[in-house]
């Protein structure tokens, strides 16, 4: 997905998507991918439920894989999170902290678990998640409602260009810049 500035403050990018054509519930996914960084990038690999056109959002529920803003900081970090009604922003949110060395414009796989009542993620390795989200983690958040267990989701990859959270592109913003995926892949029983 190719981000690019065909003139002074326009911004072309992507979104691809698989709502009305491929959605699961339960299983890993896994996507490989490289990510730029730089001010303004806003990489992500995501899911929706396919509830979003009755439902709306937050109430569909949304499980962020891979999320990333910015240019690369110390640590450099992804952030794994989930949203739903009453659960929204940062409340259940984790940031993967790269090991020494590592950083989010390498080569990594990106993965998430959901089986029923849970959400866990991880970076390269499914054996060592980082952050596990379960329905019990919502209790005491008002309003809060789980909805990943009321049906399936669809995948979302996109390569969004300024925004509320990473802010505006700045003058040594690299443009074209592009987020790259060598696969996604869907395990499910």
């Amino acid at each position: 997905i190719v981000a690019e500035q065909p003139s002074a403050g326009v911004y072309t990018s992507a979104r691809l998507k698989t709502e009305g054509l491929f959605s699961f519930q339960y299983g890993r996914i896994e996507f490989r991918a490289q990510v730029p960084e730089a001010q303004g990038f806003w990489p992500a690999n995501w899911l929706l439920g396919n509830s979003i056109a009755t439902a709306g959002w937050p109430a569909c529920g949304e499980m962020d894989v891979l999320e990333r803003v910015n240019a690369a900081g110390s640590p450099d970090w992804n952030e794994g999170s989930v949203h739903g009604s009453g659960f929204t922003g940062s409340n259940l949110g984790t940031q993967y902290h790269f090991p020494a060395g590592e950083n989010a414009a390498a080569w990594h796989t990106y993965g998430m678990i959901w089986s029923k009542g849970s959400v866990a993620y991880y970076v390269d390795d499914p054996a060592h998640p980082y952050a596990t989200y379960t329905s019990s983690s919502i209790s005491g958040l008002q309003g809060a409602v789980w909805p990943f267990d009321s049906g399936p989701s669809f995948i979302i990859l996109n390569l969004a260009v300024g925004g509320d959270w990473p802010g505006s592109p700045a003058a040594g913003t690299p443009f074209p810049s592009q987020m790259l995926v060598d696969y996604v892949r869907v395990y499910t029983n």
